[in-house]
């Protein structure tokens, strides 16, 4: 009961996040510049509070996480709603972007603390999987009641029900035990690579060309290869969120609005939810590091053909539910390396991605087309090449 809830209320603090964000794109006159700060902004106090709580989440101490998490969408909820300015309404959304640190990293605390090494990825497809379809339904049917509800009431009112859920999974939440699990899977994982490199040392006599020797030499540099895991996911999100925070802004100029961009994205998540319950990732480097490539062409060719409804949910469908995999796969092969240790490490560094995807999306559109069919062609090729370090 508690894992369902909380994929549910780490999906409607999703919506709350497109609620407000795209709010603030559509309905105010905010430049492109300082659009894309705002974006910049959020991701930039989502990294600072994942770096200040990773300690609870290392500690397993969900419950502290996720009343943060609680305590920063109410009162997101309450500034964003008392706002007449975009100024409090940036900072309403810095609010929302600590309530999403501490909520995903409670439900990974909990997630890893509460199951047994041999779920980990099966429950972390379902965390992506429930979170796509939750979202993707949710935006469907608010894009219904659009017409009959002011979109800040609708974008408040989401943020309370997102309340109402984060309090209901607190309330189920199990309570915890000492973490011999996690701790288990690690020694594990060290003695394994110790027991292949003794024995490689043991037959020094073949020299570097004798195979247990390359056995040796490949436990090494996978002992470290959750570095360039981490970085590949970081430069995805950065194209992803390169054209997210465009978006908005150039639909201005076309004969689209907030709703048919609500009801692309709706079908982007249910899209994704259905990607993922047939792939389920991949834990193949080289398979992840094709779907980068293949995503990354898609977003700066398919771009300039958006002149519909029809146009923008086929972009934003393939985006996202591209992501929806590639995201589910880089983070599987994270935490095998890991054991589960050390994911706010990278979570920060995806949303280190974000950040400046956001600041580059806005400054680039600003700066020209060539500057903005460049820029993600080049972060592309550099997150293809970590892939496969």
């Amino acid at each position: 009961m508690w894992y369902w809830l909380g994929v549910t209320y780490i999906a409607a603090l999703s919506i709350v996040d497109f609620m407000m964000f795209n709010y603030i794109g559509f309905r105010t006159d905010v430049s492109d510049i300082d659009y894309g700060i705002i974006g910049a902004a959020w991701s930039a106090v989502f990294i600072a509070s994942s770096e200040f709580l990773g300690r609870l989440a290392d500690r397993g101490d969900y419950r502290k996480l996720t009343a943060v998490s609680l305590v920063a969408i109410a009162v997101a909820s309450l500034l964003f709603g008392l706002a007449r300015g975009v100024e409090l309404m940036a900072i309403a959304y810095m609010f929302h972007a600590v309530a999403t640190a501490a909520a995903n990293l409670g439900f990974s605390a909990g997630m890893f603390e509460l199951s047994p090494d041999t779920e980990w990825e099966t429950k972390a497809s379902g965390q992506r999987l429930g979170l796509f379809g939750i979202k993707g339904a949710g935006l469907l049917a608010l894009s219904f009641v659009i017409p009959f509800i002011p979109l800040m009431g609708l974008a408040v009112g989401v943020g309370v029900a997102s309340l109402a859920v984060g309090l209901a999974f607190m309330l189920f939440l199990p309570s915890g035990w000492p973490p011999f699990e996690r701790k288990l899977h690690g020694l594990m994982l060290r003695l394994e690579g110790f027991g292949l490199y003794a024995t490689a040392v043991g037959s020094f006599a073949y020299g570097k060309y004798g195979l247990l020797y390359n056995i040796s030499r490949s436990v090494e540099r996978g002992a470290g290869s959750s570095t360039g895991v981490a970085v590949s996911a970081m430069l995805t999100t950065f194209v992803g969120d390169y054209y997210l925070t465009a978006l908005p802004l150039m639909l201005r100029y076309v004969n689209l609005g907030l709703r048919d961009y609500m009801v692309a994205f709706a079908a982007a998540g249910l899209s994704a939810a259905a990607a993922l319950a047939l792939v389920q990732g991949t834990g193949s480097r080289s398979l992840a590091a094709a779907g980068i490539a293949i995503r990354g062409a898609w977003a700066i060719v398919a771009i300039r053909f958006i002149d519909s409804l029809a146009g923008i949910v086929a972009y934003i469908v393939v985006l996202v539910a591209l992501f929806s995999v590639l995201d589910l796969s880089l983070y599987r092969i994270y935490i095998g390396i890991t054991g589960g240790y050390r994911v706010h490490g990278y979570m920060m560094l995806r949303e280190l991605g974000s950040l400046v995807g956001s600041l580059a999306g806005g400054l680039a559109l600003y700066l020209g087309p060539l500057a903005f069919m460049a820029t993600p062609a080049v972060i592309t090729a550099a997150a293809v090449a970590a892939a496969l370090i």
